[in-house]
């Protein structure tokens, strides 16, 4: 038999404050259930609840992939139900994930993306080209701007095809200012098919490069993926 705190909680979350106030008196409704208009309420709640995942899904861009855990060594298995419990996006710590390509490393990343927004976490996936492009136009390109807002909303960020290919003096510059920036605030998945040791080798700017990973690997778990 539901009560009246209970109606009123859920009431509260609805923002419905009459109810939730009690300035309607349930007690005085002659013709109400209880039972009844706890599952209406409850059923509001599960309704919204599926309209927010779906909105934040289409926003995400996260890509349709999926990871196959089940030929993973423990270790690796390990590490994932550590990343899918999410203490490190509320502790906003970054995440690398490296291997070699078809290793699954965006399929991982679209799982924990999705698993984020699960749990009501704005999301937002990028491969390395199109962020560059975004941060660059952010200051003369509406669209750009629009998604470089909605990214420092979000509460994770994750950068496909990291160092794939060698970025210039100039990518570098802005992939560095960006990553500065958005980091202060939010988590970061990297995905990488590059040993992070090489990234210096490959980078024109050595000492920037340096900084960068400095940067990214503060408060920051490595996760490599081998061929199964």
């Amino acid at each position: 038999m539901a009560d009246i705190t209970e109606i009123r909680e859920l009431a509260q979350k609805l923002n419905l404050w009459n109810i939730a106030r009690g300035y309607i008196d349930l007690n005085d409704e002659k013709l109400s259930n209880l039972d009844y208009l706890k599952m209406v309420l409850e059923k509001e709640l599960e309704i919204r609840a599926r309209q927010k995942h779906t909105k934040l899904r289409k926003a995400s861009k996260l890509p349709n992939k999926a990871f196959d855990a089940s030929d993973s060594n423990k270790g690796l298995k390990w590490q994932i139900k550590q990343l899918s419990n999410l203490t490190w996006l509320k502790e906003e710590q970054n995440s690398i994930l490296l291997g070699k390509c078809g290793t699954g490393k965006t399929g991982l990343a679209a799982q924990l993306g999705e698993t984020a927004i699960s749990n009501g976490h704005k999301t937002y996936y990028a491969p390395f080209d199109n962020f560059i492009a975004v941060a660059e136009k952010k200051a003369t390109n509406p669209k750009a701007e629009a998604i470089f807002s909605y990214m420092q909303e979000c509460d994770l960020i994750i950068i496909d095809d990291v160092f794939y290919v060698e970025p210039t003096r100039a990518e570098l510059q802005v992939f560095y200012r960006a990553v500065t920036f958005l980091n202060e605030a939010r988590s970061i998945i990297f995905i990488t098919n590059r040993e992070l040791s090489a990234w210096i080798d490959a980078a024109e700017d050595k000492h920037l490069c340096q900084t960068l990973l400095d940067r990214m690997t503060v408060n920051c778990q490595i996760v490599r993926l081998t061929d199964k």
